[in-house]
């Protein structure tokens, strides 16, 4: 069973037409239920483009990896009458788990992949004491290890699905970003003190530096650097990357946030009866008032490994931001990216801006 990428064009190709076919008739099943029947008129070769209806029924949800892929059936028959009538001639049926994934030119058509790691980066930042969450592929998996100074503190052991293709893997128990976030979290008060502070300076909660997946195509090493910020408030930004994976990346530095308004003014009448008004009324009616928020943030520096998930960031059309455990919808406005090298740019670092996926003012209806 393959995955299909969903944000590249897919083909279904039939060319084992029988003698006496006239026409070919293609069921896709979504879910266990039926949503297309096409239907071609052809005594020779047949070509399907699928991935886009396939699609249509793919909703993702934040924090859901059993959203984030469907299950497919393709059911296939040739008969020996036009637009799908007359006797069955011959069929058959395969089936595939439909991803938000996409290929690049350079892959050629139909992309696939059996990785189980589904993350682009072999480098991962996060900040100290948070957790550290990876996606695999649940069937391309056998193990995930966590690492610390060369001695396991985490094992997982993944067993593959027939329904669903990712799986969430955390370092934590819980999904905490600190131990504020999880003290609170779980309904407790934090009282942040000087002893506190140097307490959590000196230890992690949740300590790591490497990541050991095992795979069908191998063991995958990925690094982990951990960043104590103590100055900037640290923004996580979730997406979809490459691989229809919801992956996290961190901004560590410096972030602006602003607040752009529009609105509509007409001039009314104040004058009553009597020829007076009332100087605390507005002779100039403000309405229709809309606003919204965009921030700015900035990664810091970062190892080179960052420029393909900022890649895969920028075009992602799912993206969801946390701060201080508060998660929000957002879009990525930036449309180009100039990849950064330590060779031309000796320090790394990114700065990319983002408008919040809603008004301020709430106006939904």
């Amino acid at each position: 069973m393959a995955n299909i990428f969903l944000r590249s064009p897919f083909y279904f190709y039939q060319n084992t037409n029988p003698v006496g076919a006239l026409s070919i008739k293609l069921e896709i099943e979504i879910d266990t239920v039926l949503r297309y029947t096409l239907i071609k008129n052809t005594s020779a070769d047949a070509l399907f483009e699928i991935s886009e209806l396939i699609r249509d029924y793919l909703d993702i949800y934040y924090n859901n990896e059993k959203s984030q892929n469907v299950f497919v059936r393709l059911i296939w028959n040739w008969y020996n009458g036009l637009n799908g009538t007359g006797t069955s001639l011959s069929s058959g049926t395969v089936t595939h788990f439909g991803i938000d994934a996409y290929g690049y030119f350079e892959d050629g058509s139909n992309p696939t992949t059996t990785r189980g790691y589904m993350q682009s980066n072999d480098v991962i930042y996060r900040l100290a004491d948070a957790d550290i969450r990876i996606q695999v592929d649940r069937n391309n998996t056998t193990s995930v290890t966590y690492l610390y100074e060369g001695q396991i503190t985490k094992s997982f052991i993944v067993t593959p699905s027939a329904s669903f293709v990712f799986t969430d893997i955390s370092d934590s128990e819980e999904p905490y970003d600190s131990f504020k976030d999880r003290i609170t979290t779980d309904g407790g008060t934090y009282e942040d003190n000087v002893c506190i502070s140097e307490f959590l300076d000196e230890n992690e909660t949740f300590p790591v530096d490497e990541i050991h997946i095992a795979t069908t195509d191998g063991l995958r090493i990925v690094k982990v650097i951990t960043i104590d910020e103590c100055k900037f408030t640290p923004v996580k930004l979730s997406f979809i990357n490459k691989w229809g994976a919801l992956q996290d990346l961190w901004f560590f530095k410096k972030s602006i946030e602003t607040l752009n308004a529009s609105k509509e003014q007409y001039k009314r009448a104040v004058i009553d009866v009597k020829g007076s008004y009332d100087p605390l009324v507005h002779p100039k009616k403000t309405y229709n008032v809309k606003s919204s928020k965009k921030i700015t943030i900035n990664t810091g520096y970062v190892s080179e490994q960052y420029n393909e998930p900022m890649q895969e960031l920028i075009q992602s059309e799912q993206v969801w931001m946390e701060i201080d455990s508060v998660v929000t919808p957002m879009t990525v406005d930036a449309n180009s990216l100039t990849f950064k090298t330590s060779v031309n740019d000796k320090l790394v670092d990114y700065t990319i801006d983002l408008s919040y996926a809603y008004n301020a003012i709430n106006d939904i209806r």
